[in-house]
Formats: C-alpha cells, structure tokens, sequence
C-alpha cells in the first residue's frame, strides 16, 4: 500500500504568559509555497503590516497591565505554512495598555483571516501577496489599508463588523474579485481608490448607521438595492433605471462594478472622488 508523503518539518508551539514585559517572536522562513493565518486578538491595539522576504513572520507585543495569555503555533505540512495567532485575556479599559506588531511575509500567496474582539486595529496589507481575506471585529475601531498594489488578485474578501467605525483606503488596490461587507452598527468607510478589477463585484450590508463609499470618477457602476424604509440614499451622478442607480459614466468607462446594497436603519451616501 501506497502512503501519501507529507513534509513536516516545522513546529513552533509556544505558549506566553504577558506580564507588564514585552514579548518577541521571529518566525524564520524555508521553502513555503502558500500561507495560512489566522490571527485571533481579545482586546488592545493591533498593527499588522508587510514584513520581510525571509521571514514568515515578526512579531512584537507589550502590555502595561494585567496577565494575557499568548499563543503562537506554526508548522509547515505539503510546502505549506500554518500559522496561528491568538491572544486570551479580559476586556481593557483602555486598548493602549497593549499592543501587538505583526509582520507578515510580503511575497507568499496568503490566506488571512482575522478576528478582533475589544480593540483598535491598522491592518495594512499593500504590496503583500493576499490570495483570500476575511476580518471580524467586535466593539471597535479598525482601519484597513492598501497603498500599494496586491501582488496577485485577491479571490474572496470579506469584512464582519459589529458595533465599530471601519475605514477602508485604497480597495481598489486589493485587486478582488468579491467584496463582502457587514456593518452591524456604526460608522463605515469605503474609498474604492486603486487598481481596481473590471468587473469587481460589491455586496454592501449595513444594519444601523453611516455607510460611505468613494469611488473614482473613471470607474462605471451599476447600484442595486434593497433598503429599508428609514435607509435615506444619496448617489451623485447616477440614474435610475429598471430599480437600478446607474452611473452617468458606464457606457465610456474602461473599467465597471457592481455594488449590491442593503440597509436597515441607515443612511448610504455614494460620492466620486478624483
């Protein structure tokens, strides 16, 4: 009988205990074909950025007060890396009193998904080689960021947020096929700016609050919705036909996309930026 031959040839366990010291962890890099991480924070500020080419990851952390509980486990099986992130401790009166840096290998195919419970987050993920996305927040403030190009086109992206203010820079350089968004309640931003795929396609929830979205005036769009009765809508320089809002632009733009919008309580303001 014929066995499957699997390569394990990393296995990096470590358990933390965080107390008003630092911590540090260096991940170093072989011979990975594609990444999958999973980064799961309870509560503090969270930065996550584009690391070095020969590592897999950096990864930098502090905390002021209290005990919180650190787990970090990596290991390496079919050429492919496994990393796992997460952190275990109460909620912080004030998100300062811990940080973590997470630097993530910038030119491997890369699977992510994070989640964050009570915190503040800057997720800048430009220039990096993201193949999937998917982030959930809780009670938060977050930021999303691409100020450069990804370097292959990102295959599904999708954002979860509950009570929160979420702010999004430069989408467009995600290069995505499939944009899913959920803001429960609060205050969202979206700026479509970037090298956008034609035909990208947008589904939009929000339950109560402030949705807006920027998009480049070269880019032709065609919005559907399906909004509540209190959902006021305001979308500059489109028309409506057949129950869809249809950008003055679409016939001679070079690029187009799709947005599907539904609203409970809230408000949807679609501006052009230049």
């Amino acid at each position: 009988m014929r066995y499957k031959f699997k390569i394990l040839y990393l296995v990096l366990l470590t358990q933390f205990l965080l107390s008003q010291t630092k911590f540090h962890k260096e991940i170093p890099r072989s011979d990975e074909k594609e990444l999958k991480v999973k980064i799961f924070g309870s509560a503090g500020t969270f930065y996550i950025s584009p690391g070095e080419r020969d590592k897999i990851a950096i990864i930098d952390g502090r905390s002021e007060k209290g005990k919180t509980i650190v787990d970090v486990n990596y290991y390496v099986e079919d050429e492919i890396g496994y990393l796992e992130f997460e952190t275990k401790r109460g909620i912080l009166k004030n998100t300062d009193d811990e940080k973590w840096y997470i630097k993530l290998c910038d030119d491997i195919p890369t699977s992510l998904e994070v989640e964050f419970g009570a915190s503040y987050a800057v997720i800048e993920l430009g220039g990096m080689s993201v193949k999937n996305l998917k982030i959930s927040t809780g009670v938060s403030s977050a930021k999303l960021k691409f100020t450069q190009p990804n370097k292959m086109i990102m295959r599904k992206l999708e954002v979860e947020t509950g009570v929160s203010e979420f702010e999004i820079e430069n989408l467009g350089n995600a290069k995505f096929r499939k944009f899913n968004f959920s803001g429960g309640m609060g205050s969202f931003d979206i700026d479509l700016s970037g090298e956008i795929l034609d035909e990208a396609d947008l589904k939009l929830s929000l339950g109560l609050g402030d949705l807006n979205i920027r998009i480049p005036r070269d880019i032709g769009a065609v919005i559907s919705t399906s909004s509540g009765l209190f959902s006021p809508k305001k979308f500059d320089d489109f028309y409506k036909r057949d129950g869809s809002f249809i950008s003055y632009n679409y016939n001679d733009a070079k690029k187009k996309i799709k947005l599907f919008i539904e609203s409970g309580l809230g408000s949807i303001k679609v501006k052009w930026i230049d």
